[in-house]
């Protein structure tokens, strides 16, 4: 009987560490659930609507998708790797009268496919969310709204930040639109300002800031007053033409390897506008992310 003990004590020995392993993936990201007037101020910023696929990654007991479609039509996803949360949520969005808006999804978030989200929520941890981050740009489109309960995502810095002060404790919420990536060199004909030259413009790009300049009709121009918000990009280049200044305004969407637009020009007193459609050098494209995926 000693000897049997002794063989089920050292089995049990043996077998512990792979549950335990197989428990710290989940404790990596304990549950702690968002508190109602964080998840509604959570789907503020995000402006979500009844057009959007909004993705909880981390999901819990499914609150933030189940209020989503409750409250604005939308359809969801939420995905957690605890079968109970899983189990939960369905049950949750069931008691709503949502289930045919919603599903949610026994997975591991960093195994999922989510690139037809719209809007993807977050209340994980900091390091979570960096590691995370290149899959982000991976998949998701120029747009996409990003937005996390408490924890940030270090050098990627949000577009907007708010806090919610629930039962005398702070939250803070912080919303991030997915840029397009405008690194690079990019190229057109402009004969009427450079006849003789094609023009380009030279950008480099953190996230959603880039900065550069603009080469037209051989002379180098900084770039300012840039603005990246999804597709659409907005700066300005000014010039000088007889001794009088010459305002540029570049304003277009940048899809794929493209960016088509119009320009502004206000030139001794007159504005004139035209179109603007440039082409970048792919080569000469940068990931926003040294982790990401670019291709």
């Amino acid at each position: 009987m000693k000897k049997l003990w002794v063989f089920g004590f050292c089995l049990w020995i043996f077998l512990l560490p792979a549950e335990i392993l197989s428990q710290e993936k989940w404790l990596d990201v304990p549950y702690v659930p968002t508190k109602p007037e964080v998840v509604e101020e959570m789907l503020r910023m995000a402006k979500v609507g009844k057009n959007d696929i909004l993705y909880d990654l981390g999901c819990g007991d499914g609150r933030i998708v189940i209020t989503a479609a409750r409250l604005y039509g939308t359809r969801g996803v939420g995905v957690d790797i605890d079968p109970d949360r899983i189990r939960e949520s369905r049950e949750n969005a069931a008691q709503a009268g949502v289930s045919d808006l919603v599903k949610f999804l026994e997975q591991d978030l960093f195994e999922t496919d989510f690139h037809e989200a719209t809007v993807v929520s977050l209340y994980l941890l900091t390091s979570v969310n960096v590691r995370l981050r290149p899959k982000l740009f991976a998949q998701l489109k120029p747009g996409t709204r990003v937005v996390s309960h408490n924890y940030a995502m270090e050098t990627w810095k949000p577009d907007q930040s708010s806090i919610v002060m629930v039962d005398e404790m702070t939250h803070d919420v912080y919303l991030w639109i997915v840029p397009a990536n405008v690194s690079g060199t990019w190229v057109w004909t402009w004969p009427e300002i450079s006849p003789n030259k094609p023009c380009r413009v030279e950008m480099e790009q953190l996230f959603q800031f880039p900065h550069g300049k603009a080469v037209i009709d051989g002379e180098e121009l900084p770039l300012r007053d840039v603005h990246l918000e999804g597709e659409n990009i907005r700066f300005t280049v000014d010039r000088e033409k007889d001794k009088k200044a010459v305002i540029m305004t570049f304003e277009g969407r940048a899809r794929g390897h493209t960016i088509e637009g119009n320009v502004s020009i206000r030139d001794d007193g007159k504005l004139n506008r035209t179109s603007w459609k440039a082409t970048r050098q792919p080569a000469t494209m940068k990931p926003l992310d040294e982790e990401a995926d670019i291709n």
